[in-house]
C-alpha cells in the first residue's frame, strides 16, 4: 500500500499561539539539505469538513522548512504523522511541545503558559470551568484538583514561582494590541527581569505600548521612559517623537513624572502573590543600586531593612 500523501496547500496553519521565526526555519531547511530528514515529524490532524482538509498540530517551522525546500506534498511517516485528536488536545499539544524545546525565549515561554491555563480551562480552584456543562471536557482534558499551578509544575518542571511569573508575563503582555507580536523577535523577549517590569505597569499604561516600542526601537529603557508615564504623558512624548524630536533628546529630557521609587507602589503590588524570598529577590532586581527605592519598597510590602552588627 503506497503511503499517504498531504499537499502542502492543503494544511491550515492559521491558528497558531505564537508567529513563525523565519529564520529558524531557515536553519531547518539547510539542516534538511544536508540530512534530507527530518529529525522529528510534523503532526497533523484531518478535518474533512474544515476549509482545508489537515490542521497542523505542531512543527510550524519544519512544515515552512519544508516549503522553502520545495516539498510539495508531504509523504505520511516521512514528513508526519497523522494525530488521532480533536481541537482542544490538539492546542495542548502545541503547547507542550513549544515548551520542550530549549530555544524557547522567556517571553515565549510565557505566552504558552498563559495559553496553557486557558486551553486546560482550569478555574483557582483547580476545577475546569466547562466540567460542569460539557462531560466531553472531562474525557478530553485530565481533571486537576490542586490547581494549575501544582499542574503547571509537574507537567514544564517549574517552580511554583517560575509559573507564576511566567503567567503574569504571558497574560498581561498579550493584552495590548500589536505588543506581543513585537516583543517575541525583540532582545526584550530574553530578559525575564524586563519582562516583569513591563507587566508590573498598570493596564492604562500599557495600552499604548506596541506604539512606545515603535517609538523607542525596541529599546527598553526608553520604552519605559514613555510608558512610566500616565497615558497623558505618553500622548505628549509620543507626539514629540512623531514631531521629529530624538530619542536622545526624548530620554535626556528632565523627567516629568517623579522618579522610580515614587512610583514604587505600581511595581510591588504586581508582586504580591509571589513568596518572601522572591519579593525581596524582584524587588533588589528591579531597582538594582537605588537605595532608597529598594527601602521603599520593602517598606510598602510590610518589611524594614536594618543595619546588621558584622562581628
Amino acid at each position: 500500500m503506497a503511503a499517504l500523501t498531504v499537499a502542502l496547500a492543503d494544511i491550515d496553519v492559521s491558528d497558531r499561539i505564537q508567529p513563525l521565526d523565519e529564520v529558524k526555519a531557515q536553519e531547518i531547511a539547510v539542516s534538511f539539505g544536508v540530512h534530507g530528514r527530518l529529525i522529528n515529524h510534523i503532526g497533523l490532524r484531518q478535518t474533512p469538513k474544515g476549509k482545508k482538509k489537515w490542521v497542523l498540530v505542531h512543527g510550524r517551522h519544519r512544515l515552512r522548512a519544508l516549503e522553502i525546500s520545495g516539498i510539495v506534498d508531504l509523504v505520511e511517516g516521512e514528513h508526519f504523522e497523522r494525530m488521532a485528536v480533536d481541537a482542544a488536545q490538539a492546542r495542548l499539544l502545541e503547547i507542550e511541545e513549544n515548551m520542550a524545546r530549549t530555544d524557547v525565549s522567556p517571553f515565549g515561554r510565557a505566552v504558552m503558559l498563559a495559553a496553557y491555563r486557558e486551553a486546560t480551562a482550569i478555574d483557582g480552584r483547580g476545577a475546569h470551568k466547562k466540567s460542569a456543562t460539557d462531560p466531553e471536557a472531562q474525557a478530553r482534558l485530565v481533571v486537576l484538583r490542586d490547581g494549575f499551578t501544582a499542574h503547571a509544575m509537574r507537567v514544564f518542571d517549574l517552580s511554583s514561582d517560575q509559573v507564576e511569573r511566567l503567567v503574569r508575563i504571558g497574560s498581561v503582555l498579550t493584552k495590548p494590541v500589536g505588543l506581543s507580536e513585537r516583543l517575541h523577535f525583540s532582545r526584550i523577549a530574553r530578559n525575564q527581569s524586563q519582562l516583569l517590569k513591563l507587566s508590573a505597569l498598570p493596564e492604562e499604561q500599557l495600552a499604548r505600548a506596541a506604539e512606545a516600542f515603535d517609538a523607542a526601537k525596541g529599546d527598553f529603557f526608553v520604552m519605559m521612559t514613555i510608558l512610566s508615564r500616565p497615558p497623558e504623558g505618553q500622548t505628549a512624548l509620543l507626539q514629540k517623537l512623531g514631531d521629529g524630536a530624538s530619542l536622545s533628546d526624548v530620554v535626556n529630557a528632565k523627567a516629568e513624572t517623579p522618579p522610580a521609587f515614587d512610583h514604587w507602589k505600581q511595581v510591588v503590588s504586581a508582586y504580591h502573590q509571589l513568596d518572601f524570598k522572591s519579593r525581596v529577590s524582584v524587588t533588589v532586581e528591579h531597582w538594582n543600586k537605588d537605595e532608597k527605592a529598594v527601602r521603599a519598597a520593602f517598606k510598602a510590602l510590610g518589611y524594614e531593612l536594618v543595619k546588621v552588627d558584622a562581628k
